[in-house]
């Protein structure tokens, strides 16, 4: 595997670590508790690597889900067929990057894309409507691969759209629902860098 973390790194995850314990406990905290994997994911490689993790997740979450009330099943199903399309080409195109590669993702993007393309008028601006979250996680997943410049942001935006969740009891934000959510996030890094979990 790889070498052990520089120890800022191993701090940041401890951070990560201590967060999802008081979800677990019943904690809630605002959504920006999540901004430390933009300075873990400035490397875009590792980035790329974290993105095909959430969006392996998603996939595999959505597999034991039954259809929600807003989607008609044949929606539902069309949804998760581009879901597996989309994650299994996400993860060859980081495995090996080519043009080729990269060009179909580009074009899964805009298909991505198109299932949360509506959009309303607000107060404050324009605001999009999500019919599907599964689907804007892994369209997330697919822009922090393919935007490296700018791939500590997309890793955070990422991980905001896959931890948040909503409760009357707490408001948005990660809430004790978000536990598991946030312990997959610190279980990639420790596989990552090798951290065995008794250190956190």
């Amino acid at each position: 595997m790889r070498q052990k973390p520089p120890k800022p790194v191993l701090s940041r995850v401890r951070k990560l670590a201590q967060i999802a314990r008081d979800l677990s406990e019943g904690a809630n905290f605002s959504i920006t508790r999540l901004t430390t994997l933009k300075s873990l994911c400035e490397d875009p490689e590792v980035a790329a690597h974290f993105a095909v993790c959430l969006a392996n997740h998603t996939s595999r979450r959505i597999s034991e889900m039954s259809s929600p009330l807003h989607l008609s099943n044949s929606e539902w199903t069309m949804h998760n067929e581009l879901l597996e399309r989309a994650v299994e080409r996400l993860g060859s195109y980081v495995e090996g990057p080519t043009d080729p590669k990269r060009e179909e993702l580009r074009e899964l993007l805009r298909e991505l894309e198109s299932v949360n393309s509506e959009y309303k008028s607000a107060p404050f601006g324009m605001v999009r409507i999500i019919r599907d979250k599964n689907v804007l996680i892994v369209e997330d997943a697919v822009q922090c691969v393919l935007s490296s410049h700018s791939a500590p942001s997309r890793a955070y935006h990422l991980a905001r759209d896959y931890a948040e969740r909503y409760d009357p009891r707490y408001g948005t934000g990660l809430i004790p629902e978000s536990a598991p959510l946030v312990i997959d996030i610190v279980d990639f890094w420790c596989d990552y860098y090798s951290i065995d979990q008794d250190e956190l």
